[in-house]
């Protein structure tokens, strides 16, 4: 969204995670990594309010890093409300294959990589064969207590799902920011696309045995969109952008306890009428069911 944003040429900046460290810089809230959870809540909701009006604030709120924080129960009551008064837009975002999600934080978790942003994240992730079945199981449960929290403290959202977020990325970043073909145009191919390529030229990197091709036009693209991700970073309106790391597929063939933890996700989600279980092999990247 921020880049979208950007290169319409709308003043944008991206605060990141809002509850670990931000701050006031030339009048515009601005992330600070090195403050972590020093901040009151209070403190977060002045500098919001203090951030200059000229400038639109994508700000992401993490249930974990709330629960991380342990903020006094009326204190986060306070902020969670000021936040939804304060923000025009709220957008949840939804997983239609929640065992993918939970695997992705269990790879996460043995690799120490938060997110993917270079090669050599990639390449550390990749090292990870066998994840904690108990933290995937933790994980799963997480993401059913974060369903209920966001319903219960904010009104009028806007769900994206992140399966159509990484497979149509034009289409719904065009609806929730109101910028249509922004990247098409000045990329010259459509995100989604771009990304696509992206993934495979890392994946490529990590062995011998994978060679891609990219046309003239795609090795311009996928060249304009990193030029444009180190201008936004000097420009601080964003942090950095994450690499796709892996696909579903991917994950299965790298996990060695890949089938347990299905069997445990199967268990867990008979316990949620909700939870559609037949997600959970289909590979959202691919289009294709992998088992």
């Amino acid at each position: 969204m921020t880049v979208s944003l950007w290169l319409a040429g709308v003043s944008v900046r991206n605060t990141n995670e809002l509850t670990n460290g931000i701050y006031l810089k030339d009048g515009i809230a601005t992330k600070d990594h090195s403050l972590l959870y020093t901040q009151q809540l209070d403190q977060i909701s002045d500098t919001l309010d203090n951030s200059s009006k000229q400038t639109l604030l994508i700000s992401r709120l993490s249930k974990y890093h709330m629960d991380n924080r342990k903020d006094h129960g009326k204190e986060q009551e306070k902020f969670m409300k000021h936040l939804d008064g304060f923000f025009a837009k709220k957008i949840v975002c939804v997983r239609k294959n929640i065992f993918e999600y939970a695997m992705s934080w269990s790879i996460r978790k043995k690799s120490n990589v938060l997110n993917v942003y270079t090669q050599a994240d990639r390449e550390k992730t990749s090292l990870v064969k066998k994840v904690d079945e108990d933290f995937f199981l933790s994980k799963c449960q997480e993401y059913v207590d974060y369903k209920y929290w966001t319903e219960k403290h904010f009104a009028n959202t806007t769900e994206v799902w992140y399966e159509d977020l990484v497979t149509d990325t034009d289409k719904v970043i065009g609806n929730l920011v109101g910028h249509i073909d922004v990247f098409k145009k000045h990329l010259g191919s459509e995100i989604s696309r771009v990304l696509r390529n992206e993934y495979k030229f890392h994946s490529s990197l990590l062995s011998a045995d994978k060679v891609i091709k990219l046309s003239r036009q795609e090795q311009k693209s996928l060249f304009l969109y990193k030029k444009t991700i180190n201008n936004i970073v000097d420009d601080e309106s964003i942090n950095n952008c994450p690499i796709k790391n892996t696909t579903l597929r991917d994950k299965k063939d790298q996990i060695k306890n890949f089938e347990h933890c299905l069997d445990k996700f199967y268990s867990f989600a008979r316990n949620h009428n909700w939870i559609d279980q037949s997600t959970a092999t289909y590979d959202f990247w691919n289009k294709e069911h992998i088992c």
